[in-house]
């Protein structure tokens, strides 16, 4: 029997998804702050006066931040409500913002991002389970692509705003903006998502108890091989295409915006996949033209117009899989489980882009930026290889899971 859903006792149908887009809008600040830096790059590399590498590290913080703090944090902060904790993360991201705005140094800026990561990292999950929480069963993979479609609206939209708000003025205004839409993202919050009662304490112990079983951590490990792939190619866009003739860095911009196109496509439609054939589908052929598609990169420079389609397809697919990814960890879990398992999820999400582009930045210095299509296209094989291996006996060991966990 489907467990009840919390907001049917909140009004019509509109005013249930008000607020699972308002933690949307929260999503998109937590997206946008990270992808900038991609955008930003050389001028914020020029003023802190470290290289292009070193400042890619900053994205290394602000994700590794994310995936390792964050299941800390969600467990030591106790608060009365989801909402609370809501609340306090994006009001708190707003405030390492504008930290980030007045860094004067690379060691105050590292502070800033590592601080960003971490708030970020309790906002996301959080949302994506309070947003789950909002809608029927049917319509889960629609509220959890709500979320993760402010991310990807943040690479259509956030980004390339940020980048004219920089060129305008400069780097430092782009996370002015970002804290100012984090400061109305606390304010809808605060008045449109419900108050809750505090769910039970759950320790840190408990939080990591699911990686205990195989199909919950090789879960993991597809979303950090794909995210891995992604990212190391995303962070450094703008010196891949600025040694190619056919592009430059005039149109790093258009490069971003047309990802950011495919992703919002990738999300809505593989999520609308999902709830009709399932994740397991979506997820394995997401993750093969994936990889596909990131062999194609080296033939697809030759031309602006080639490039672009790569980059849109690179969008599409390489979000589609994300909410695959999401609900294939949670489809047989109660709702007690499913905050902690997209939790881990999202952890393993920006561990990937923390490695991404870690990775990147030793390629790029080792070999240069023309041959981080070939690791990228090597995570992107190892990912289809786990989710193979995965759903192998998804099932079963999936349903283990849910009634080891019920029995506790």
């Amino acid at each position: 029997m489907p467990a009840p859903n919390p907001g049917e006792a909140h009004g019509s149908a509109s005013t249930r998804w008000l607020p699972v887009l308002v933690l949307a809008l929260g999503a998109f600040c937590a997206g946008t702050d990270n992808y900038l830096v991609a955008g930003v790059l050389a001028p914020m590399a020029a003023d802190l006066r470290v290289s292009v590498a070193g400042a890619g590290l900053f994205v290394t913080g602000y994700s590794l931040s994310y995936a390792l703090a964050a299941p800390v944090a969600v467990t030591v902060l106790r608060m009365r409500s989801a909402r609370h904790l809501l609340l306090a993360a994006i009001a708190m991201f707003a405030v390492v913002n504008l930290l980030a705005a007045v860094a004067w140094s690379p060691w105050v800026m590292a502070v800033a991002r590592i601080a960003a990561g971490c708030v970020a990292g309790i906002y996301v999950p959080m949302a994506g389970a309070a947003a789950a929480g909002m809608a029927t069963a049917d319509r889960r993979g629609r509220a959890l692509a709500v979320i993760l479609g402010g991310i990807s609206i943040a690479t259509v939209a956030g980004v390339p705003l940020g980048i004219w708000v920089a060129g305008l003025s400069s780097w430092r205004m782009a996370f002015v903006a970002v804290a100012v839409v984090a400061s109305v993202t606390a304010v809808g919050v605060a008045w449109t998502v419900p108050a809750e009662e505090g769910a039970p304490a759950v320790s840190l112990r408990q939080r990591l108890a699911p990686l205990r079983h195989p199909p919950v951590w090789l879960g993991l490990a597809v979303t950090i091989s794909g995210m891995t792939a992604g990212l190391m190619m995303f962070t450094y866009v703008g010196p891949i295409y600025a040694e190619v003739p056919a592009v430059g860095v005039a149109y790093v911009g258009v490069l971003i915006m047309a990802h950011g196109v495919g992703a919002m496509l990738g999300l809505w439609g593989g999520s609308a996949l999902i709830d009709r054939f399932g994740a397991r589908p979506v997820l394995l052929g997401a993750l093969t033209i994936f990889t596909v598609n990131l062999a194609w990169q080296p033939v697809a420079a030759h031309t602006l117009a080639t490039t672009v389609a790569f980059v849109t397809v690179w969008g599409v697919v390489g979000w589609a899989f994300l909410p695959a990814q999401q609900h294939s960890m949670i489809a047989d879990a109660t709702p007690e489980q499913a905050p902690m398992l997209l939790s881990l999820n999202g952890s393993a999400m920006y561990l990937g882009a923390a490695l991404g582009s870690a990775i990147g930045g030793a390629v790029i210095a080792v070999f240069g930026a023309g041959h981080l299509w070939m690791f990228a296209t090597g995570f992107g094989a190892i990912s289809v290889a786990l989710s193979l291996v995965r759903h192998k006996k998804f099932r079963s060991v999936d349903r283990q899971l849910s009634n080891a966990v019920a029995d506790r």
